[in-house]
């Protein structure tokens, strides 16, 4: 079933752009500077990517190369991740890594760090950092047991009362953690609780249990003269759970611990050991180059003690949990301990919430440093934690509709956030195998913005630490969508994000109003905004009504950067009809001014319509320059335009990179005379195409339809069009694939999810010629086999001309 065209909202919060300090609610810039800004948004609205930085493998070379490739690219900013050299699940090294001496926080790693910071500044970029190594949670080599994360553990003896007992209560098994990254360590670190005697009967209540704490001692002997009856003795206690950050820096693996996220004390020793350092050897960038800290979604499984839990308990619920603990082991959820359950999920929220997460803020900023975090999987309120960081973040993941978790834009306009920030296109192996591009990812993106998020945090960057003969390079073993300075697409990607940046700027702007069942808008102190998509894969027409008046209705395109006005709308005695056809996936802003006059008058194109008289298709011969991304470059005639992946050159066949076709086309008054203009429509192609007529730069096409209005480069008589179209990966890589691999495989996961390269092979470390002379490319993580099947390639047209009259 098809969707209908619907207005979203410009849900996503008030201001301008990111900032050192949080602006006042409802602020937003005027009209005037948001048209001037719209065709190239200023740094603070451009997206942020995290860039990864695997294991060891870092370098100066390719910290500066990642940099500018960002800053040439659009983007403004990035945060740092120290992960694993390799990840799938969590932890999957790579062995044999070519620098094993810089370990984290070596002096080679803060050397590196403050190079980063250093290059951030000279570009005019912004760096973070992720809290603690890994991307989940806070915790790092510095936590030890007792200051981990504890859980409640406890050991039963049933006895026979009505005599004096004296007998050896066992110390609870202790715990091993087995969620994400784990080591399968056991505990060793336990501290008793209490010891709790329950009698054996059916409808035990709380105040029949006896805390029998002060009849055992320090040996785990108890001595009690027992009532009568059979009893049921609980040894309760609180161990580590034992939960680790993840994925860790290989020489952290099996080192590191989550620290409790209930104690303060605890809670401060681990920022102080995050911060201090950074501090002392980011001293002169902090606040400048060097801007947050981030928390990534919360991964570090449930934690239900701290010392101090019980008074905590007492002073927020009123009663002892003790005898409910062990009422709870004994009887299970009954009525009455599901209700203490629920308290007691409410005191840890509490404890989460006041002795972790606002102490992170308060010691971050304390720092001179910004606090982003995704504040939802956890054992806490997560609508309430949105009012703690300074940026609240959602995610979503690439293939799917875009929409971050609802609850965090709600909160976030109930506390007055400026900015809802994404982790953005976090992808899986099945769907992210180096063949995505803009026109894939924009659906998402959309889809994003329409849920609420206005700033968006690229997954992934990864930081290419080798020489650029070792493309596509380093990866994050077979997680996240493939940007970065290897990506093919990358030079002309920049449309896809200045896209984003246009976005995000007017999706700041303002405040959210109200919603009706297909409306919903912002308002700026000058201005209504409407953000306007067609999610669905047709054209759509609808028409829009207004409950306003003495309107100029105009439509910014964020795709091209125009402002235009639009002829196909009407004004009534009290609302504006404005209809919009929109093709598949496309999107735009409807802004109406408040006034008709707005400063930037110059900068609208007016509304026009062209009546098309003529058409013609552009055919071959076609002389087209492959330039590869890696290899020499050459040349080819095609008489028709074809699928590269079709052919049986397997230079063409498993090509990845740019392809130039090159067309001399002859134009008369016919065409280029007063009042015409003219069309060019690529057809189908295959990623996306950068346009040159006649040596000047027209523009990039990055999602279909391929088309362009490319009159104001034309002239009278022989004109040169050229069309660079960049393909994927992927067909180089399954290309690579026809040949003896020159290094060990590793895990293999079939063919859906890939295989590992096992270690990096020593021509590869001794800088030595390549052994396989026939592979080109250079991984840690294949996605394909021999005869996995190729994606299409190339420009297949029919390429067209059409030329027409403006109609006013």
């Amino acid at each position: 079933m098809k969707k209908a065209i619907f207005i979203l909202p410009l849900i996503c919060l008030f201001a301008a752009c990111m900032p050192d300090k949080q602006p006042e609610t409802g602020t937003s810039e005027p009209l005037r500077t948001l048209a001037e800004q719209f065709k190239q948004p200023a740094d603070c609205y451009k997206p942020y990517v995290w860039w990864h930085w695997m294991g060891s493998n870092f370098s100066k070379e390719g910290i500066t190369k990642d940099l500018e490739t960002m800053k040439e690219a659009g983007i403004g900013g990035a945060t740092i991740f120290n992960l694993a050299s390799a990840v799938q699940e969590s932890h999957a090294p790579t062995e044999n890594n070519p620098w094993p001496e810089q370990t984290f926080r070596s002096e080679a790693y803060w050397d590196a760090l403050r190079f980063a910071a250093s290059e951030a500044k000279r570009l005019g970029l912004k760096l973070g950092l992720q809290s603690t190594p890994g991307y989940s949670t806070s915790g790092g080599p510095w936590i030890t047991e007792e200051r981990g994360m504890q859980q409640i553990v406890s050991s039963r003896t049933n006895l026979q009362g009505s005599r004096l007992i004296e007998t050896v209560l066992p110390k609870p098994e202790l715990p091993v953690y087995k969620g994400w990254g784990s080591t399968h360590r056991q505990a060793t670190y336990y501290r008793d609780v209490a010891v709790m005697a329950v009698p054996e009967k059916t409808d035990v209540k709380p105040y029949e249990i006896i805390n029998l704490s002060e009849a055992m001692d320090t040996a785990g002997i108890l001595r009690w003269q027992a009532p009568a009856g059979r009893w049921t003795v609980y040894r309760i206690g609180h161990a580590p759970t034992m939960s680790n950050p993840h994925p860790l820096p290989d020489d952290l693996i099996g080192h590191a611990l989550e620290a409790d996220k209930m104690s303060r004390e605890q809670m401060a020793y681990h920022w102080q050991s995050v911060l201090d350092p950074l501090k002392e050897h980011l001293k002169e960038y902090i606040g400048d180059s060097f801007t947050h800290i981030l928390i990534d979604s919360y991964e570090a499984g449930n934690q239900d003690w701290t010392p101090g839990f019980r008074n905590d308990f007492i002073r927020l619920k009123g009663y002892d949990p003790l005898p409910w603990i062990a009422l709870r082991n004994y009887a299970g959820e009954r009525d009455d301990v599901k209700l203490f359950t629920e308290d007691y999920k409410e005191v840890v929220s509490r404890l989460y919430i006041d002795n972790g997460w606002k102490i992170a803020k308060q010691m971050i900023n304390e720092a001179g440093l910004l606090f982003y975090w995704e504040p939802y999987s956890g054992p806490f309120n997560s609508f309430e934690s949105v009012a703690i960081p300074d940026v609240p973040m959602g995610e979503f993941w690439t293939g799917g509709k875009g929409a971050i978790w609802n609850t965090i834009p709600k909160a976030a306009r109930v506390y007055g956030k400026k900015i809802v920030a994404a982790e953005a296109f976090t992808g899986r192996p099945e769907i992210s195998q180096y063949t995505e591009d803009p026109a894939f990812l924009k659906h998402t993106a959309d889809g994003s913005f329409a849920s609420g998020a206005n700033q968006l945090f690229l997954h992934h960057w990864v930081h290419q630490p080798f020489n650029d003969s070792y493309q596509p390079g380093m990866g994050m073993g077979w997680w996240g969508t493939h940007f970065g300075r290897h990506q093919t697409w990358i030079k002309p990607g920049r449309a896809f994000f200045t896209y984003l940046a246009r976005c995000q700027m007017l999706l700041q702007q303002g405040t959210f109003i109200s919603t009706d069942e297909t409306v919903l808008h912002r308002k700026t102190s000058d201005a209504d905004l409407y953000f306007i998509i067609n999610p669905s894969d047709s054209v759509q027409t609808r028409t829009f009504a207004f409950a306003m008046k003495d309107r100029m209705p105009e439509l910014w395109l964020p795709d091209k950067g125009l402002i235009c006005r639009t002829a196909d709308w009407k004004q009534t005695s009290d609302s504006i009809f404005v209809n919009l056809k929109l093709n598949a996936d496309e999107s735009l802003f409807l802004v109406l001014p408040e006034k008709k006059e707005n400063g930037y008058t110059a900068l609208i194109q007016p509304a026009v319509q062209i009546s098309e008289e003529a058409s013609q298709e552009i055919k071959g011969p076609w002389q087209i320059s492959f330039v590869p991304k890696l290899g020499e470059p050459f040349q080819r005639e095609f008489s028709t335009l074809s699928d590269f992946s079709l052919l049986a050159d397997t230079a063409i066949r498993y090509f990845a990179g740019t392809a130039t076709y090159k067309k001399k086309v002859l134009l008369d008054e016919t065409a280029l005379g007063k009042g015409k203009r003219v069309s060019l429509d690529l057809g189908e192609l295959n990623d996306i195409a950068e346009l040159t007529i006649n040596g000047k730069d027209a523009g990039v096409l990055w999602y279909p339809p391929y088309q362009a209005d490319i009159t104001p480069w034309l002239k009278t008589g022989e004109n040169e069009i050229e069309i660079a179209v960049t393909n994927n990966w992927a067909n180089r890589l399954i290309g690579d694939e026809q040949y003896p691999a020159d290094f060990e495989w590793g895990q293999d996961r079939g063919e859906k999810l890939g295989r590992a390269m096992k270690a990096y092979p020593e021509w590869f470390i001794q800088n030595r010629p390549r052994p396989s002379t026939g592979r080109k490319t250079f991984s840690i993580w294949y996605y394909y086999r021999k005869d996995s099947p190729l994606q299409p390639a190339g420009l297949l047209g029919p390429v067209n001309l059409s030329w027409g009259v403006i109609r006013e």
